[in-house]
């Protein structure tokens, strides 16, 4: 009789490729991010309600950029629950 393969690794390593996949999407989309915020030096200035603020575009990118993160860890709506 043939033996038959362990396949009990393959959802493990099924989930890795995922994960690897992701994470290079991520980097991509960080790369192009970042390259935008620094591509943008020009002063800019931001107006908000009787409050005047001046400095680089890139500073303000780079801020919202990180708000977004720090947002997006705070409140994980899109992230799969955890069954239990």
């Amino acid at each position: 009789m043939p033996e038959k393969e362990n396949t009990t690794g393959s959802g493990t390593e099924q989930k890795a490729k995922a994960n690897g996949a992701k994470a290079i999407i991520a980097i991509i989309i960080a790369i192009a991010a970042l390259s935008f915020v620094f591509s943008n030096v020009a002063p800019a200035t931001l107006r908000f309600l009787f409050l005047e603020f001046t400095m680089p575009a890139w500073g303000w990118f780079l801020a919202v950029l990180a708000a977004g993160v720090v947002i997006g860890s705070l409140f994980p709506w899109f992230r799969p629950r955890k069954r239990g």
